[in-house]
């Protein structure tokens, strides 16, 4: 069975992918699924899938870290040359 469009559906059709461009999709299907074959090569019992590898899949992508501990923002004023460390309960 054809699917029937409209002109203004084609249009519209149109004036998105002149903004939007697939290809970058496309390319990342692509890099993903080789990946992940190239992943299936090297170790079977992985679990893993072509979304894993995907760079633009939004669920695939970590949660940003929005906490860091004390510990570790100590660790990381170390390394800041110039500065002065805080050290708690000091003036």
């Amino acid at each position: 069975m054809l699917a029937q469009m409209s002109c203004t559906e084609l249009s519209e059709w149109e004036q998105f992918y002149d903004i939007e461009y697939f290809q970058t999709d496309l390319i990342d299907t692509h890099f993903s699924c080789l990946s992940h074959h190239i992943t299936n090569i090297v170790c079977k019992d992985h679990g893993l899938t072509p979304a894993d590898f995907s760079l633009l899949n939004p669920q695939t992508r970590p949660e940003p870290d929005t906490e860091t501990s004390d510990e570790a923002m100590m660790l990381a004023a170390e390394g800041i040359t110039g500065g002065k460390r805080y050290v708690p309960g000091c003036g």
